[in-house]
């Protein structure tokens, strides 16, 4: 009797415990790829506003500031900027993405005039949405001498 016992304890052990499916592979996060990295590109404006008047539009006919068909952004190289206003001037610098992808600060912007006007070499946006690889949403912090004191708004694209 011992040993019929031991027989079905053996066998109900060996039912249970093996044989099943192996636990399945766990599924790797998706990597988060940062603001800063998806800002390492060259912007062009979409649509510019000014204290949200918008002065111009990539698709329309009537901009009243036609000078952003020539703005650039280039931020492609980290750390590195490249800024063509919208008047043509062309000024370079240093840029950082705040830690908590939520500013962008143009630093040190020169060219041979100086600085743009009423800046100090330094502008600041908020970034108003996560970045895609097409497109970055951008608010000045502060008013704009250039743009006739106004807090300019910019959607910019790539390319």
């Amino acid at each position: 009797m011992k040993q019929f016992l031991l027989l079905l304890l053996t066998l109900s052990v060996l039912a249970c415990g093996g044989g099943g499916d192996p636990a399945p592979t766990p599924t790797p996060p998706t990597p988060t790829v940062s603001v800063a990295t998806l800002v390492k590109k060259v912007w062009s404006v979409n649509t510019a506003q000014w204290d949200g008047v918008t002065k111009y539009d990539k698709a329309g006919t009537a901009n009243v500031v036609q000078g952003y068909s020539q703005y650039k952004l280039d931020l492609s190289t980290a750390g590195s900027v490249t800024l063509t206003e919208f008047d043509g001037k062309i000024f370079t610098g240093t840029y950082t993405v705040a830690t908590d992808g939520l500013s962008l600060t143009l630093n040190g912007l020169t060219s041979a005039e100086g600085a743009p006007t009423g800046t100090g070499g330094t502008i600041t946006y908020t970034i108003l949405s996560t970045p895609t690889a097409t497109g970055l949403s951008l608010q000045q912090t502060a008013a704009y001498v250039k743009a006739s004191s106004a807090i300019v708004k910019l959607v910019l694209v790539n390319p």
